[in-house]
């Protein structure tokens, strides 16, 4: 998973469910033209061999049916090798049935350009490589069928006849033209939606955020007069009640619930003063992780906390601040909250950048939960906000890091955060 982007978790499936639906298809259209020609047209051709093909193929198409319904991601290059399953599939049932003079021969087009709009150019011209070789050896290895013979009988030459060789130019042509332009124009059409989603998602989550930052603020200034009348009620209590203990005690505490209250209402105004975002503190990876986490235990000390760290050799610096620490904190309570019997830590650096993984334990994540998580206010909780991970995906890309949330291929699900470093003041 690794390497497997954020998003494009639903649209690698939907693809290779629609090139099922394609395959679906053109066995159906196989299937109806075999039975017309074994029962209207007479041709002699090895049903047999043709019919247990296309039985193997069905069953190939079967396990793909299964392999969607598991979580693991659909990479380039297992879409790749189902397209390589048609060509083989194609080229064998073209052998069996007049080589590349048969009519079908044109549907080896159809991988090419479906591998033009979705599969990387490297991959694309591979499978037109191929594509054009199995086409090559047709023209001369086959199981000949008179009725579809384009060559002139008469002659004596193993050559194909000058239509077959105009349609194998043909199709060399369009398979290049294909190959390089659609490539590009698909290339381009992808890059072009990627910018545009993001800066939507962008903008949709920067007026969240806005309007939540407003909220907060008129909240935090509303809060505070409230807070100092009951904070002046319980010291009244407190002193009309000084014979009870149990009271005083209880009065206490709720005295100092009130003062950890209002202490982080002014740490909020104050975090929010620009004067005071501006700063920032630099510290080595291994103290951050560790101070992180020992406050976050202590804000959940009922959760299992597993952290596994290199500890042997010196970690880089790196430059955090408050944002920085809320945003991991907020990612850590998510995971807490789907993962109550423990949460897996681990941190990993090279040279450029250093990655923090978060993994829970809990149901995992659906497709459409997974594209929309980060980017827009939701929530899976029933008294959640759906805000943590918007501010925790704002703060970490205005450091210039990136968040990724995907399912674990064995349960639950984990989020990724990788932030750029700066140059460790020491050697490693």
């Amino acid at each position: 998973m690794a390497n497997s982007q954020f998003f494009p978790l639903a649209a690698s499936q939907q693809n290779l469910q629609r090139l099922l639906s394609i395959r679906m298809i053109v066995f159906a259209c196989q299937l109806v033209a075999l039975l017309y020609t074994y029962l209207f047209l007479s041709i002699e051709l090895n049903y047999a061999l043709i019919l247990s093909t296309m039985v193997v193929f069905v069953l190939i198409n079967g396990s793909v049916f299964l392999r969607l319904a598991k979580p693991w991601p659909i990479t380039d290059p297992e879409f790749l090798g189902h397209l390589l399953l048609d060509i083989v599939g194609l080229s064998i049932l073209l052998y069996l049935t007049g080589g590349a003079n048969n009519p079908f021969v044109s549907y080896y087009l159809v991988p090419i350009t479906i591998a033009a709009a979705i599969l990387p150019w490297a991959y694309t011209w591979a499978l037109a490589a191929l594509c054009l070789l199995c086409y090559s050896l047709l023209l001369f290895f086959y199981l000949p069928l008179p009725a579809l013979m384009a060559m002139d009988m008469s002659s004596e030459s193993i050559m194909p006849g000058l239509h077959v060789m105009g349609m194998w130019f043909n199709f060399l042509v369009s398979a290049g033209l294909i190959t390089y332009f659609v490539v590009k124009m698909a290339a381009t059409l992808r890059e072009q939606q990627n910018k545009l989603t993001r800066y939507r998602e962008d903008n949709l989550r920067d007026e969240q955020i806005l309007a939540v930052a407003i909220q907060a603020a008129g909240t935090a200034h509303e809060l505070g007069t409230p807070l100092n009348t009951v904070a002046i009620l319980v010291k009244e209590m407190a002193n009309e009640q000084s014979s009870n203990p149990e009271l005083t005690r209880q009065l206490g505490i709720i005295e100092q619930q009130i003062t950890r209250c209002k202490n982080s209402l002014r740490e909020l105004v104050n975090q929010a003063d620009f004067r005071e975002a501006g700063k920032a503190k630099t510290l080595s990876l291994q103290d951050f992780i560790h101070l992180l986490m020992n406050q976050w235990q202590l804000i959940r000390p009922e959760i299992k906390l597993t952290l596994n760290m290199p500890e042997s050799e010196p970690s880089p610096s790196i430059t955090t601040d408050a944002t920085l620490q809320q945003a991991i904190i907020n990612i850590l309570n998510n995971a807490a909250d789907a993962s109550p019997n423990g949460v897996e830590v681990n941190v990993q650096w090279d040279r450029a950048s250093w990655t923090l993984k978060v993994r829970d334990y809990g149901e995992g994540l659906n497709d459409e939960l997974a594209e929309q998580l980060g980017s827009a206010i939701i929530t899976t909780k029933e008294h959640g906000l759906g805000v943590g991970l918007v501010l925790s995906q704002a703060s970490i890309n205005r450091l210039n890091g990136t968040v990724k949330l995907y399912r674990h291929v064995e349960q639950g699900a984990v989020t990724e955060v990788t932030l750029p470093l700066q140059e460790p003041e020491h050697g490693r």
